[in-house]
């Protein structure tokens, strides 16, 4: 087998806890995915019930180089007693470590892919239309709208003064998006949401010439809509939070920790609206079984 073109790849494999690290992004695996995606992988050459894999590195540049250090289950032939010895694994060629450093990236991929699909599907289940609008659902389309707009903040950013100020004031408003809220259980049936900067000066300033931004209340839209429940404005936001979850897989060629910031907020973000969800839906159960014994 030819030499592998550098792609500054690094793997490590911690078998005692289960964890693959991956340039500089770390997975532990539960048992149930361990057994699925990498025992099948390891075993019997690298890892077996009397010759356990301890740990497992490799890189491929400055220079090419791996170590393996594992433990057998071996027999004192003095004292007749067995025991653990720890030894470095070296009998095998780099064809077999280079096929086993392939084999485990594509364990890594698979364990990701199917984490996706689930954070995928706890997404779409989060942000139903019958859900309501929960605190955290608002602060998520808070975030939503503030990291699409942070461009207009950066000095070069290619916008005038006065359209800075206008943006300004938009993030303003959606900053304070959640502060309609009296309490963390809370639902409300609809929220305004002001049109921004960019939309005003191309589709509404043309035909209200003398128009202020915000200036109106024809300038926000009311959600969700109640002919069109999400429409464009939600798919944007499903679209948008798909590419953030896709972030936190490491890049494919140099394989270094996710860049994204929005990561952490997205998951729990996730977690506070189906925790909160479940809130509710206990004290709408409660106040149904109320109606109920009234009747």
């Amino acid at each position: 087998m030819a030499a592998p073109t550098l792609t500054n790849k690094t793997i490590q494999v911690i078998g005692l806890n289960k964890t693959i690290v991956r340039g500089g992004h770390s997975k532990t695996f539960t048992d149930k995915e361990w057994s699925t995606y990498v025992d099948p992988i390891l075993y019997p050459l690298w890892d077996s019930d009397k010759d356990i894999l301890v740990s497992f590195s490799y890189a491929d540049s400055p220079v090419e180089s791996w170590k393996c250090d594992k433990k057998k289950y071996v027999r004192n032939h003095t004292t007749g007693e067995y025991f653990w010895k720890p030894y470095i694994f070296t009998e095998v060629e780099i064809d077999t470590v280079r096929q086993l450093v392939d084999d485990l990236d594509e364990a890594f991929d698979a364990l990701l892919s199917v984490e996706f699909e689930a954070q995928g599907v706890r997404m779409n289940r989060a942000v139903e239309a019958s859900k309501g609008l929960s605190l955290t659902r608002v602060k998520a389309w808070r975030d939503f709208f503030l990291h699409t707009s942070d461009w207009t903040m950066l000095m070069d950013a290619p916008i005038t003064d006065a359209e800075r100020e206008d943006w300004k004031k938009y993030r303003k408003i959606c900053r304070e998006l959640p502060d309609q809220f009296e309490s963390g259980t809370q639902v409300l049936p609809e929220i305004g949401i002001p049109i921004d900067p960019a939309i005003f000066r191309k589709n509404y300033l043309p035909l209200n010439e003398g128009a202020t931004y915000l200036g109106s209340d024809d300038q926000w839209i009311m959600f969700p809509n109640k002919d069109h429940p999400g429409g464009a404005l939600e798919t944007a936001m499903r679209v948008y939070m798909d590419i953030a979850l896709q972030l936190t897989r490491p890049a494919p060629l140099f394989n270094v920790t996710s860049t994204s910031h929005l990561t952490d907020p997205v998951e729990i973000l996730l977690a506070e609206i189906e925790r909160e969800q479940a809130i509710v839906d206990k004290l709408r159960a409660e106040q149904a079984e109320q109606n109920d014994s009234t009747t």
